[in-house]
């Protein structure tokens, strides 16, 4: 049996980061972050084994948009999923241009961001 591949939660929100392990640690190793300096300290531990990183657009401290350029600096093709409320179109328009991310607005439904994350890691 082939160890599942490992991901990388990154959200400010206790619960959602409680409420992605218990659904996607079945799948995967899950590592989280609280903001965007502890996932990047999280990141560079574990470069080689994170195959995604789901985070939030807002966060204290670095926001989800500066983790992705700080990750893609790094790593080009990691995949990044961006799960986000905000209601801006042009914003998340933006955000959805930048290459290997996917923009999910919340509330998001725990199946499709299942399937989103399978089809990430497998076009890497």
């Amino acid at each position: 049996m082939t160890s599942p591949h490992t991901i990388l939660i990154v959200d400010d929100e206790s619960y959602i980061r409680d409420l992605l392990i218990s659904v996607l640690s079945l799948e995967y190793k899950v590592l989280t972050a609280e903001d965007g300096v502890e996932a990047f300290e999280t990141y560079s531990q574990h470069r080689d084994a994170i195959r995604c990183v789901v985070t939030d657009l807002f966060m204290p401290r670095m926001d989800g948009e500066e983790l992705i350029g700080q990750l893609h600096a790094e790593q080009p093709d990691l995949p990044i999923i961006l799960i986000t409320a905000l209601q801006d179109e042009a914003r998340l328009n933006q955000l959805r241009e930048r290459p290997n991310v996917t923009v999910m607005p919340k509330p998001f439904n725990l199946g499709q961001l299942r399937n989103t994350l399978r089809q990430s890691i497998a076009a890497r």
